[in-house]
């Protein structure tokens, strides 16, 4: 038998539509379990706003130092301040569960969009979403956090906005050289999220063995973006350096339009 399977089928079903956070939020539905929380949204029924909450799983929270990780990752969120990141409203202590309450944001993730909703996206377009990601990870590095997990499921669209969600892995980090590493990793993450975009415009068939340098017809200045990004030639120091290619990249391509 597997007991991790066991366990987590006994302590993790989500909260019932109907039940109450504290004595100001209601759960509409559970709309996300992950590997470490569950998701909810939420209305708060003082204002009749939405909201989102974020549940430590149950199995989780019987290791102290999980709920220890839980509880850094709200003080994390409460020090944020930026437009495209959700701001963190509340927090809810019971005996037994912890809950951080979110703004919510409307808008669909790269994933679902792909996925689901068969969305492509052009070179260009690809780039412009970079750029605008580039200003929130911009904030959390200027505050020396770095998020360790910028992915499609946790980037948000909403019309021609954009927000990084999902802080579970993020860490504030002190020590350069240990920063440096972060930094670079961050990095990696944004060349993966491009090549995810560059890639639901592609329509060949995939090589078992192929590279999207064979499989992708893109601009050469594209090329060199996601070459460094993604470390296989040297890398970037810091955004504004990104920033700089990205933008000079959109140029290149709105000279071929």
């Amino acid at each position: 038998m597997n007991w991790k399977f066991l366990l987590k089928w006994i302590y993790d079903r989500p909260l019932e539509k109907g039940a109450l956070l504290g004595d100001t939020f209601r759960i509409d539905k559970c709309v996300g379990m992950g590997g470490y929380g569950i998701i909810y949204k939420c209305t708060n029924i003082e204002t009749g706003k939405k909201v989102v909450a974020k549940q430590l799983r149950p199995s989780k929270a019987l290791k102290k130092k999980e709920r220890l990780r839980f509880l850094s990752e709200m003080d994390l969120l409460s020090s944020l301040n930026h437009k495209q990141i959700p701001r963190l409203l509340d927090t809810i202590h019971t005996n037994k569960e912890t809950f951080y309450i979110m703004e919510h944001v409307e808008g669909l993730n790269i994933e679902d969009l792909l996925f689901y909703k068969k969305r492509t996206f052009s070179e260009l377009e690809a780039l412009r979403i970079i750029d605008k990601l580039l200003t929130a990870v911009d904030y959390l590095h200027s505050e020396n956090i770095f998020h360790d997990d910028i992915r499609p499921p946790n980037i948000l669209l909403q019309e021609d906005k954009l927000f990084l969600i999902d802080y579970g892995l993020a860490k504030k980090v002190i020590d350069s050289k240990t920063a440096a590493e972060r930094k670079q990793d961050d990095f990696y993450d944004i060349g993966e999220c491009l090549l995810f975009l560059l890639y639901s415009s592609y329509t060949g068939k995939r090589k078992r063995k192929g590279t999207w340098l064979e499989e992708l017809e893109l601009n050469e200045a594209t090329v060199k973006l996601l070459k460094k990004l993604l470390g296989i030639e040297e890398g970037y120091r810091d955004v504004q350096s990104v920033r700089e290619d990205v933008d000079e990249t959109i140029k290149k391509l709105l000279l071929q339009y």
